[in-house]
C-alpha cells in the first residue's frame, strides 16, 4: 500500500477524546490526602535503594581489599622463603673450600681450608669470609 493512500485512511478513523471531567478527575487525585502521603514513601523507598547501593560498593571494595592483602601475605611469603634459601647457600658458600692444588697419576692433593689453622693477623689470600 501505498504511504499517501495509509494517512488518507488513518485521517478517516474517529478521533479519540477523553470523556467529560477527565482532567479534573486527575487533578483532583494528584491532590488527594493519599497521594501526599505516598510521597514520603517513595522517597524513604528512594533513600533506602540509595543506602543498598552504597553498603554493596563498600562490600564489594571489602571484598577487593581482603584479596588483595590475601595475595600480598602469600607473596610475602614466598619472598621470606626465598630469601631463607639464598641465606643457607650464602652460608655455605662461606665456609672455607676445598682447594684442588694438583698431582699426577698416583697422587692428588687436595687442601681442606677448614682444616688449616691461622696464623696470628694472617687469613688465607683465597678466602675472606667478609665478601659474604
Amino acid at each position: 500500500m501505498e504511504d499517501h493512500r495509509l494517512g488518507d485512511l488513518l485521517r478517516e478513523l474517529p478521533r479519540e477524546s477523553a470523556r467529560p471531567g477527565f482532567t479534573t478527575r486527575v487533578l483532583q487525585r494528584l491532590e488527594a490526602p493519599e497521594r501526599r502521603r505516598s510521597m514520603p514513601r517513595l522517597a524513604l523507598a528512594g533513600a533506602m535503594a540509595a543506602t543498598l547501593a552504597v553498603t554493596a560498593g563498600v562490600l564489594v571494595d571489602a571484598r577487593r581489599d581482603a584479596l588483595e592483602a590475601v595475595r600480598a601475605q602469600r607473596a610475602l611469603a614466598e619472598i621470606r622463603a626465598e630469601h631463607g634459601r639464598l641465606e643457607r647457600e650464602v652460608r655455605e658458600l662461606s665456609r672455607p673450600p676445598v682447594v684442588y692444588l694438583g698431582g699426577n697419576e698416583n697422587v692428588d692433593l687436595v687442601l681442606d681450608l677448614g682444616k688449616v689453622g691461622e696464623t696470628e693477623g694472617a687469613k688465607l689470600a683465597a678466602y675472606h669470609d667478609e665478601t659474604f
